[in-house]
């Protein structure tokens, strides 16, 4: 027989339950940031996507890329609520959000030697000192060399 301090019970817990939060502050998740890669030729642009989740502060470092490659933030959602534009640049969301989607944009000059490059991206909070990196690899690949079309 269900009585109604049981009944009380169940609703308590349900209710403390449903209010729990994790450390950074969401609900049932946690801090995290992912990244895609990109291939390029010499002289294209790499476009990075970037994904995070209960992130307060957005940051990415040079890492292997060299320090003449631009680097640029768009198409944030939501915008960030600040911008350091510092080393590293700082994206800042006051208060932090449960969810950001935007892009890197990465300038390979022409003249960009092929291989892999590393860009770490680091999400973390302005209230703990919790971060986390995820690192976007920027392949370029040699332009090749122009082939002769036999029909003209």
């Amino acid at each position: 027989m269900v009585t109604r301090r049981t009944l009380l019970a169940l609703a308590a817990g349900t209710t403390l339950v449903a209010g729990c939060r994790s450390p950074g502050g969401g609900s049932g998740g946690s801090l995290s940031v992912e990244t895609s890669g990109a291939t390029v030729v010499p002289g294209e642009t790499a476009t990075i996507d970037v994904q995070a989740s209960l992130v307060g502060v957005l940051t990415w470092r040079l890492g292997d890329v060299p320090e003449s490659w631009q680097i640029t933030y768009e198409n944030f959602e939501p915008q960030p609520t600040a911008v350091r534009e510092s080393y590293p640049p700082q994206l800042v969301w006051d208060p932090a959000v449960d969810s950001v989607r935007g892009q890197l944009s990465v300038a390979v000059p022409p003249t960009a030697a092929p291989g892999t490059y590393a860009l770490p991206v680091e999400a973390g909070s302005e209230t703990t000192d919790e971060r986390v990196v995820s690192e976007a690899i920027i392949t370029v690949e040699s332009a090749g060399t122009p082939t002769t079309d036999p029909s003209g």
